[in-house]
């Protein structure tokens, strides 16, 4: 379940000159600006607005914007331009930039690592290997001579590579497959080997 909606929270307060149009008092009234921002999981991802009242301290009468009198609204819009939009409403963009740079490194030092064991293929090491889109398997090597890997093809193949674990339970072809070292680099190249487990 994903829990999304709206905050806000008051960002700026301030005194102003205007005399509270209740009670008349001089130098009671607070303008109180509030920053409206969009959430998924209580995480700010960007502001949608800002909105504000006025306070008298005195009689603590409170005015939204449309209820304001036009010497209170001219000081209310005043004030709101002034007030900036904090940065932490765009917290969720930076969770989201920190991820997508996480993953691209670690996708990176897979790839690097892959193309070294690639080199090095030993009896039993089982690759990851992308198919098509949405079509993943799994492939054991049995042997290798020379530049030439010999394999066994997984019978079954899943439509999500974080699925395609559950396949190495699954039956192995009992015909080999073979193919070069450098079939195998070019096929990582083109990112169609996705891991090797040894």
């Amino acid at each position: 379940m994903i829990i999304y909606g709206t905050r806000s929270k008051a960002v700026k307060t301030e005194y102003i000159a205007e005399p509270c149009p209740n009670c008349r008092t001089l130098n009671s009234m607070q303008m109180h600006i509030f920053q409206k921002w969009a959430h998924i999981f209580w995480i700010p991802f960007f502001p949608i607005g800002k909105t504000g009242v006025s306070q008298c301290t005195h009689c603590q009468q409170v005015l939204a914007l449309k209820n304001m009198t036009p010497a209170l609204k001219l000081s209310y819009d005043n004030f709101k331009s002034d007030t900036k939009i904090p940065i932490w409403t765009f917290s969720g963009i930076g969770v989201i930039i920190v991820i997508a740079i996480a993953v691209n490194i670690s996708e990176r030092q897979t790839a690097k690592m892959v193309s070294q064991m690639i080199s090095s293929l030993k009896k039993d090491d089982i690759i990851h290997i992308k198919l098509k889109d949405k079509a993943f398997t799994l492939a054991k090597v049995n042997r290798v001579k020379g530049d030439s890997v010999f394999l066994f093809a997984n019978t079954y193949q899943t439509d999500k590579a974080t699925s395609i674990n559950d396949l190495k339970d699954k039956a192995y072809s009992i015909t080999e497959d073979t193919l070069t070292v450098a079939d195998l680099l070019d096929m990582n190249k083109e990112e169609k080997i996705l891991d090797i487990e040894r």
